[in-house]
């Protein structure tokens, strides 16, 4: 049986539907207020009341700009209209007011101020800036302390009012908020006090001639061919490095301009880019950004009241966290190429080393053979229905990987130094990426998963690109046991909880960091009848 990987296309939208159809969004973040170089934790919703049914993207972006530059930027993976990311802020970024700004793709087709935003602060403790816009009122000096005669919230309360350090922590809130369509929780310390202002949103009006495709499957990676000295037929593909093979061939738009339908793809990857005329002919390509940098005309000043001592406390307590080394978890090989498993797999480790690959695939690799085709030399696999090895070799080449990424010049690959290689998975049968057919593939997959003393010709690009993040864990110690809790490894959260989708649970656990002061947990979101929710409890930390 003949298996094929077909690369998804996406369906054009007519005027009618393309006019009906709107996607709405919404904005959670974990606090209002930030140091320059924390971690800004955003969730983004769209509104599944705006396509019953028919949620299309799979894709978000966010951009933090102030009135001179985009500041920040990411993409967001959506699963059923929903996903949260990551951002790190640049240590770089003045104290004032800058402003969130979330869309789609296919929103693209709306104007930009009907684009879901947010204001954010932002406060640089290292320094002042001409660039800053921040009002202080000194009149007023900002206490950190919980108010103790204010009553604490029936809706959601702790189990305590005060915590020691490291300490478990219960919040539990009204069953009726459990049932919410949409809840983000977040734990933050209180040290400072912003005067929030948020701009108001126009009603979704549709563009005029534009007519941007959702992402339906994935992200879309748009590339262009530089100059304008080039055939009309070019074959482009953009392969991610790695230990998965993650191969899409580029569809022509216009104007040199290609699009690659990824999917399955997260957070940063290297890739390497190819674009070869039939004469085998380089040609070298520049990726598009796919972000609007939507620019405010005006964000309003930084209005701050703040508590010297906790600012201090905080600063610090940013600055030894970066300084400590990131927590990094093993990642899962995936063999499973399109849902095929390899019909035969290689652990180099546990042969006899040859030096090349030519060596290895003419010594154990069977089923494979090296022949030539005219003046070339090409790697050859027979049929998939070839049960007993009679020789029926595929008139087609072999498709040949080196940790996900393509070489056609297979000379290349049998000169390539066998050491480096861990794996060998042989998928026998017929593929087609994209319109060129292969008879079968070889996937190298050496120990680092970085194509160690590989060259990249001047027929391939490799440049590092930013993927959407798919739902990223808010990484938090547990204390439960007494080993991990006397560890002297410093917690100096100041976001101490965070979690982006709390639908559904009553209550939920952690515990409290090595930072004292008061903490404010805050609970936000939509109700099952449309109405927006947000209610807050305070606690001490000592």
């Amino acid at each position: 049986m003949k298996r094929m990987i077909y690369l998804l296309m996406m369906s054009l939208f007519g005027v009618t539907s393309m006019a009906q159809s709107v996607e709405l969004m919404r904005i959670y973040t974990d606090k209002d207020c930030y140091l320059a170089g924390e971690e800004l934790w955003v969730k983004v919703c769209l509104d599944d009341n705006a396509l019953p049914g028919n949620i299309m993207s799979r894709v978000a972006y966010i951009e933090l700009c102030d009135t001179a530059q985009v500041r920040a930027q990411g993409k967001i993976a959506l699963t059923d209209g929903m996903g949260w990311a990551c951002i790190h802020l640049p240590q770089t970024m003045h104290s004032g007011m800058y402003q969130l700004t979330a869309y789609t793709r296919y929103m693209r087709n709306l104007q930009t101020d009907c684009f879901p935003r947010k204001n954010v602060a932002v406060l640089n403790s290292l320094g002042a800036s001409k660039d800053d816009n921040l009002v202080v009122n000194d009149s007023n000096v900002f206490q950190a302390k919980m108010d103790a005669s204010k009553p604490q919230s029936k809706i959601l309360k702790g189990n305590k009012e005060i915590y020691g350090l490291r300490e478990k922590v219960i919040l539990d809130w009204s069953p009726q908020l459990g049932k919410a369509k949409e809840l983000a929780l977040s734990v933050v310390r209180k040290d400072c006090e912003v005067k929030m202002t948020n701009p108001e949103i126009a009603y979704p009006v549709p563009v005029e001639g534009e007519r941007w495709l959702p992402e339906c499957e994935g992200h879309m990676v748009a590339g262009r061919i530089e100059g304008e000295d080039y055939p009309e037929s070019v074959l482009t593909q953009l392969s991610c490095v790695g230990k998965e093979m993650k191969v899409f061939e580029g569809k022509k738009q216009e104007k040199g301009a290609y699009r690659f339908y990824t999917y399955g793809i997260h957070n940063q990857q290297d890739i390497v880019l190819s674009a070869l005329d039939h004469e085998g002919q380089a040609y070298r390509m520049e990726i598009e950004t796919p972000f609007v940098e939507l620019i405010p005309d005006q964000v309003p000043d930084l209005h701050c009241q703040y508590e010297d001592s906790a600012l201090i406390a905080r600063s610090v307590a940013l600055q030894l966290t970066k300084s400590m080394p990131k927590v990094v978890y093993p990642k899962v090989l995936e063999e499973a190429i399109y849902g095929q498993l390899p019909s035969k797999t290689y652990n180099l480790d546990e042969y006899v080393r040859f030096n090349t690959v030519k060596e290895c695939i003419v010594e154990f690799v069977m089923g494979t053979t090296i022949s030539k085709l005219g003046d070339r030399t090409i790697i050859k696999m027979l049929e998939e229905d070839d049960k007993d090895f009679d020789k029926n070799y595929s008139k087609f080449p072999v498709l040949v990987l080196i940790d996900g990424v393509a070489f056609y010049d297979h000379p290349e690959v049998l000169g390539y130094n066998a050491h480096n290689i861990h794996y060998i998975h042989q998928y026998r049968g017929n593929y087609a990426l994209g319109e060129t057919l292969y008879g079968g593939i070889l996937s190298l997959i050496t120990h680092r998963g970085t194509m160690p003393d590989m060259i990249i010709n001047d027929d391939m690009q490799m440049l590092a690109y930013e993927f959407p993040q798919d739902r990223p864990p808010f990484v938090q110690p547990n204390y439960g046991e007494a080993e991990m809790k006397a560890s002297r490894r410093p917690d100096f959260r100041h976001t101490m909880y965070w979690n982006p989708s709390v639908e559904g649970l009553e209550e939920v656990e952690f515990y409290t960091s090595d930072l004292e002061g008061t903490y404010v947990a805050t609970l936000q979101g939509i109700l099952e009848d449309g109405k927006k929710v947000e209610v807050k409890c305070e606690f001490e930390v000592k």
